[in-house]
């Protein structure tokens, strides 16, 4: 049992300060709490870590309404030449969402089996094409103006499940069968012909995704990949599959974990990114590593025993999917906990490696459109995200557990009173701190009313009616904290929602650190 402590007479107290920077370097699940980077964070939740500092998530607004009784499971880009349409597949219907508006989406292509679809934009024969195929009806096309039922013989068209373009080609993934096929070169329809891959994978199972990568050119380093539903990647190359002098030809069958869901390929750059049981694992380097070794080049890498939990857990449910945000320099894992309900998403950030958890946002799908981002929702929405300070569907809760920090002195005890977060806010903030002490983590914080604004939006707000927005200012106040110990964590909570306004928004709020006063000397 610990003795009772008193000051000791013989040693001086002494009453210091210590800075601790923002978790820049994001959510670590891999790392010993005990030895783990002053700067990496045990929960991150709904905070996403800058270069230099933290910041709430941005939050999504309702775009368009499809139909309130199906959840959006798909969304279906066009990118023609001149103009870019976006559809929205929820229930039998697919509709056109392109503005943002109140009424509902109109009604683009009806009767259909169901409303998740896979899909690719190609500029073949007669135009530029949106195709897309669900594995039940058969594949469609829009040429920029008019959708079309595409005829395609060979394999039985409704039974095609995911398209995929290669050297001028759409290269089809049918549902139940190992080999692909592929379409005349410049072509949408017409003849499809077999690509033998029956004898090329070891463990059996049917072609699951199709996807294709390359190494910055478009020459003898373009590859196309097929994986099988057992986590095997047959890899080819060449230009034209009917040549018979040995051109196009297989360089390879590669183990890799089993993907999670039809979507499980993204295009990164000239690479793929791959989703499976084993993480998020970039194509180009899982063909060339150890299965055993995969994590250890995986994105996923400083959260994997959460991936690995995920994946175990919900990895027959819809929704999984990968998707690169240049704009806000992230890639966005989405991770359906639940089909309909519970989505949650793990999110990279593609400058640094940072990774955080953002929860709140009913995800089905996602998709680019105009550079900005979207999802699908659970209540038959189409919403924009990261495009506001709130969420219209409630608050923004968030949740930042810095490291345990034994502060310069891992073999003193201490006495922690103070914390003085920095942050840069341009509105009054007042989130609650706490602290934890020698690893024994404080889930008690209150989390206080949700923090709202009714600050004007410009070009929104009415003239001597709305509050007009103030400045960006940094906000540097102490806070009482109490903890004895020998390292502590610093544990931040709060939430933002929108006003009583209709022109309101939420805080802009960005984490730069903290400072702790603690007494150190004279407590043994």
């Amino acid at each position: 049992m610990r003795k009772a402590l008193r000051p000791n007479p013989q040693k001086i107290q002494l009453a210091r300060g210590v800075s601790i920077p923002a978790p820049v370097a994001g959510w670590d699940a891999i790392s010993s709490q005990a030895a783990m980077p002053e700067d990496h964070a045990i929960t991150l939740k709904n905070m996403f870590p800058q270069p230099g500092y933290v910041e709430i998530r941005g939050g999504a607004k309702r775009h368009r309404l499809t139909n309130a009784a199906n959840k959006v499971d798909t969304l279906l880009p066009y990118q023609g030449m001149t103009t870019n349409t976006l559809f929205a597949a929820a229930g039998s219907v697919i509709y056109e969402a392109t503005t943002a508006a109140t009424a509902t989406a109109s009604t683009a292509v009806s009767g259909l089996s169901n409303a998740r679809w896979q899909f690719v934009n190609f500029s073949g024969t007669g135009g530029h094409f949106l195709w897309i195929a669900n594995g039940a009806d058969v594949p469609r096309s829009f040429d920029g103006g008019t959708w079309a039922t595409l005829s395609i013989t060979g394999p039985t068209a409704s039974s095609i499940i995911q398209p995929a373009v290669y050297k001028r080609r759409i290269w089809l993934c049918v549902d139940g069968q190992i080999s692909p096929y592929y379409l005349a070169t410049d072509a949408i329809q017409g003849a499809a012909t077999v690509f033998p891959l029956t004898g090329v994978f070891e463990k059996g199972g049917q072609l699951q995704a199709i996807g294709t990568w390359n190494f910055g050119s478009d020459g003898p380093d373009n590859f196309i990949a097929f994986i099988s539903s057992r986590g095997e990647c047959a890899v080819y190359s060449g230009d034209d599959p009917t040549a018979t002098d040995g051109s196009f030809a297989l360089r390879g069958v590669y183990p890799l974990g089993e993907p999670i869901g039809r979507r499980c390929l993204t295009k990164v750059q000239g690479d793929l990114a791959f989703i499976s049981i084993d993480g998020v694992v970039p194509l180009s380097r899982a063909v060339f590593t150890e299965r055993a070794a995969a994590q250890n080049i995986a994105l996923t890498k400083n959260i994997q025993p959460i991936m690995n939990t995920s994946a175990r857990a919900g990895r027959t449910n819809f929704g999984w999917q990968l998707i690169s945000y240049p704009r806000g320099t992230r890639a966005i894992l989405n991770y359906p906990v639940a089909e309909g309900s519970g989505q949650i998403q793990y999110v990279m950030n593609t400058v640094t490696g940072a990774w955080c958890e953002f929860d709140g946002n009913p995800a089905n799908c996602w998709a680019l459109f105009n550079d900005r981002l979207f999802f699908g929702g659970n209540n038959g929405y189409v919403y924009e995200a990261d495009c506001q300070g709130f969420d219209d569907d409630g608050p923004i809760n968030f949740d930042l557990e810095c490291a345990f920090n034994f502060c310069g002195a891992r073999g003193q005890l201490k006495q922690w009173l103070q914390a003085q977060p920095i942050i840069a806010t341009d509105g009054q903030v007042a989130p609650s701190i706490g602290l934890s002490v020698d690893f024994d983590r404080n889930d008690d914080l209150s989390v206080p009313t949700p923090i709202a604004s009714t600050q004007a939006l410009w070009d929104v707000a009415v003239w001597d009616v709305d509050v007009w927005g103030t400045t960006r200012g940094m906000v540097s106040d102490w806070i009482g904290v109490a903890g004895l110990g020998y390292c502590a964590s610093l544990r931040m909570k709060g939430a933002v929602t929108v006003g009583s306004g209709s022109a309101a928004r939420t805080l802009l709020l960005q984490l730069f650190g903290f400072n702790l006063q603690m007494v150190d000397g004279g407590l043994m």
